[in-house]
């Protein structure tokens, strides 16, 4: 794995740094998308300027607002130091590190994206991630999508899918029969519970996602949209017969 460090060639803000950090504070990675399908270069430049459209800050930030970010050939830019406190996900800065992926992908709520992750995109992810994991000896229950903070459509179906599998597959015990889940097996399951998705037809639309919504919400966990091992792990275990 190689990453490009652009910490210094990418223009900064006139006269705004980021506030630094100690290391040992940070204990989560987030990973983002870019919901749009600009260049990296780009981006930098609409978060430093001093702009009423600027919508993070009219001020401008001081720098891209990421740690990292990983273009679609694969390419991992580091933006700032990890010592750095960037504005990538509110209420998580302190402690967190940034990733955004280039490019504008659907997800729940938002159905405008015009491109997915690429293979590229997502190996590099998984490399990046890897790494950081081992450097600061985090585990991978503290891997998050900025879903987890409050922003359903970040970053997107197949990164919050991602994220769910780095973060864990259920045991054995918890789903005995082996049972793969599968659009069509999720639905089935909804639909014994009363969550009502219509046919199974092996397709998420609007019936479908709003289902496993109002099961999440019944059930206490992460309302996202998305059935990583928690979800699925719930309902296997009201829908298994005993």
């Amino acid at each position: 794995m190689q990453i490009k460090n652009l910490i210094k060639e990418l223009p900064w803000h006139s006269s705004r740094v980021w506030k630094k950090r100690d290391l040992r504070q940070i204990n989560k990675i987030i990973i983002h998308q870019e919901l749009g399908e600009s260049s990296i270069e780009n981006v930098n430049t609409y978060h430093i300027s001093v702009s009423p459209q600027n919508h993070i800050t009219p001020k401008g930030c001081p720098h891209l607002c990421y740690h990292y970010a990983i273009r679609k050939d694969g390419e991992i830019i580091q933006a700032n130091e990890l010592s750095d406190i960037v504005w990538h996900c509110k209420g998580q800065n302190t402690s967190g590190i940034g990733i955004m992926l280039q490019g504008n992908f659907s997800g729940p709520g938002y159905d405008m994206g015009t491109s997915e992750p690429t293979l590229e995109q997502i190996k590099s992810t998984n490399e990046l991630v890897d790494f950081l994991l081992e450097s600061l000896q985090l585990s991978s229950s503290d891997v998050f999508g900025h879903y987890h903070f409050g922003k359903p459509a970040c970053p997107g179906f197949v990164m919050q899918e991602w994220v769910e599998n780095k973060r864990g597959h259920i045991s054995a015990q918890e789903n005995p029969e082996n049972i793969e889940k599968t659009i069509p097996e999720i639905q089935s399951r909804l639909n014994e519970l009363g969550y009502n998705c219509g046919k199974a037809d092996g397709i998420i639309g609007t019936r479908t996602q709003s289902a496993i919504r109002r099961f999440q919400t019944d059930n206490q966990l992460i309302a996202d949209g998305i059935v990583g091992p928690q979800t699925w792990s719930k309902l296997l275990k009201l829908t298994l017969k005993s």
